[in-house]
């Protein structure tokens, strides 16, 4: 099969994945598909312009080449749909863009620090002790 040849899949699960197909391997009476990059298609009840999402296929690794027996298969239909092409492109093109980590802003070690307790205790005694005596509480 020709590289970068997009298709829709139907599994017998009933899911429908996009995928780049890759290759037809026959050994024997046994019949694989390659392909690489699949996404599952998703329907949506919503009224709107597209009635589909595009997601991952697998959760862990996506972007690998993965192998299906062709029992497992129902139909494959070549994707010509410049819309649904264009959509699986931008799903990857978002995925490669290598966007720059931000920049962990570290606070210095005294932001928030107002003072330790023996400091504010002699600045409040010099405060006290320098009051007049009529400002001073008569119970302590």
């Amino acid at each position: 099969m020709a590289q970068d040849r997009i298709a829709a899949i139907k599994l017998i699960t009933g899911e429908e994945i996009i995928c780049n197909l890759l290759e037809l391997e026959t050994e024997g009476s046994y019949t694989t598909l390659t392909f690489s990059n699949p996404l599952r298609i998703q329907l949506r009840e919503r009224r709107r312009s597209k009635n589909y999402t595009l997601e991952p296929w697998l959760c862990i690794r996506n972007n690998s080449t993965h192998c299906i027996d062709i029992t497992k298969i129902i139909t494959v239909n070549v994707v010509d749909d410049t819309q649904v092409l264009s959509d699986y492109n931008a799903f990857f093109r978002k995925k490669l863009e290598l966007k720059p980590k931000p920049k962990v802003v570290r606070s210095a070690d005294n932001i928030g620090y107002v003072g330790n307790v023996n400091d504010f205790k002699n600045t409040l005694e010099k405060l006290y002790n320098d009051t007049d005596s009529y400002e001073k509480p008569k119970d302590i």
